[in-house]
């Protein structure tokens, strides 16, 4: 191959580039904290050398299907718009996604020295890193390395965003990773291993061992599949105690008190659901009030008693639910005290809803779940304090006339200043606390103290 770079059509690799939305450069990087960009006109006079740099060309001269910023080479697109070729647009810095939908993500990567085989990059491999957050939010980080290669670690994102609030997470399409280049994965492309979206896989031209030559005509574009899966339900877990009106994130109770929990579901899916799963979480120290469970929805706008206790164990099925449509599901719970620590002790009780999309493929959607609190104060009694010896209550002071020795002997002045003058200082006296763990200034405090007693004696 001739040094110069080609710009002819390179079959595969253009049909796979396709066009890039206008946008400014999102969160790229790499392991030497900013690459410097060049031009092909750069490349061509051999400004590389030897060197082997990937995605480092910024050319705003280049023509319609290649990626005129490389730096920005992670972007994504709408499956269902079909693949147009060069005109394909692809959204690089951020996409807003719709449930039921399918989304194509590309990596690109391409080493920009020109000198081709001459120029091999080795060791290369690609992986792509997805959310695992239920958010409104997801990014898409796509990644690069190299073992040869300056700098040797590329990475850029796209995130992708939630047009009406609603959270999500985007789940990877197993078996949808393709690399499409102009060598092993020449049209229709190569499959790639599902390691892609976890340790990273490697790539290259003639086959799948990592070596990617220099130049367009080398270039390589990975992509793969992911759909948003859009949190379902929404459930709000609230506490309060029987006496209360309203219901509230958390409580003051003591022992032998019993609260009531309320467990708010609403269907947030765009179609109906069906066989809702409410289960709730005890902690310790919170017992469960058999028969107090009760459901509230359309059905049963006054209330009607759930005839088991299983919400607190493989949990209670509240039916099916039309879009918005809601329930309330209370149960009581009493206060006990089994091993309660003294002081401020915080019970978390935890409500998860469950639910079945769709009538015919029971497609199970991802639980979500809420936490109401108790806070349960547990006075401690203290120990009582030993009775002092003899010895501990001996002092240095006058009383009804006479004078206390050592063993509280009623003894004369004399006898009792000589005693009092050769008694010892206990072998827990400052030598002692100054070697143990206390830190400076535990030891001056400890020697405070120790002047102190030693007056006291005298």
């Amino acid at each position: 191959m001739k040094k110069a770079i080609k710009l002819a059509a390179l079959s595969t690799a253009i049909v796979a580039a396709g066009a890039v939305s206008t946008a400014v450069v999102s969160a790229w990087g790499d392991n030497t904290g900013g690459r410097k960009t060049y031009t092909v006109e750069e490349i061509n006079k051999g400004v590389l050398g030897d060197t082997i740099v990937f995605n480092s060309i910024k050319d705003d001269t280049l023509p319609k299907g290649n990626i005129k910023d490389e730096r920005n080479f992670v972007a994504a697109r709408d499956a269902s718009t079909g693949n147009h070729g060069i005109d394909n647009v692809w959204q690089n810095n951020e996409i807003t996604v719709e449930e039921g939908k399918t989304y194509i993500v590309r990596l690109y990567a391409h080493n920009n020295n020109p000198k081709g085989e001459a120029a091999t990059a080795k060791d290369t491999a690609v992986n792509f890193s997805l959310g695992t957050v239920v958010s409104t939010e997801q990014r898409v980080d796509g990644y690069i390395n190299s073992s040869n290669a300056t700098p040797s670690k590329y990475w850029d994102d796209v995130v992708f965003k939630s047009a009406d609030g609603r959270k999500f997470y985007l789940d990877y399409v197993e078996g949808s990773a393709l690399l499409e280049n102009n060598g092993v994965g020449k049209n229709p492309g190569v499959k790639l291993n599902d390691e892609v979206v976890t340790s990273g896989v490697k790539i290259g031209y003639n086959s799948l061992n990592g070596e990617v030559p220099g130049c367009y005509g080398f270039a390589n574009y990975i992509t793969i599949e992911v759909k948003p899966v859009f949190e379902n339900t929404s459930i709000e877990k609230k506490v309060r105690k029987l006496d209360d009106k309203e219901f509230s994130e958390q409580v003051n109770a003591e022992v032998g008190e019993t609260v009531e929990y309320q467990i708010h579901y609403k269907n947030l899916n765009s179609a109906e659901v069906k066989d809702v799963i409410i289960k709730d979480s005890l902690p310790k120290n919170m017992e469960f009030v058999k028969g107090s469970t009760k459901l509230y929805n359309t059905n049963y706008p006054k209330g009607a008693t759930v005839n088991n206790d299983s919400i607190v164990t493989d949990g209670i099925n509240i039916g099916n639910y039309a879009v918005n449509g809601s329930a309330y599901i209370r149960f009581q719970a009493k206060v006990v005290d089994k091993e309660l620590a003294c002081g401020t002790n915080r019970l978390i009780n935890w409500a998860k809803a469950d639910a079945l999309v769709g009538v015919s493929t029971n497609v199970k959607a991802f639980a979500v779940q809420d936490n109401a609190d108790v806070y349960v104060e547990k006075k401690c009694k203290e120990e009582p304090k030993p009775e002092p010896t003899p010895e501990q209550e001996h002092k240095c002071e006058v009383v009804k006339g006479t004078y206390y020795g050592v063993n509280g002997n009623e003894v004369d002045y004399a006898t009792y200043k000589a005693e009092c003058e050769k008694k010892e200082l206990p072998t827990t006296g400052a030598t002692e606390i100054a070697t143990g763990a206390l830190g400076l200034g535990g030891v001056i405090t400890a020697a405070g103290y120790f002047i102190a007693s030693r007056k006291q004696l005298r």
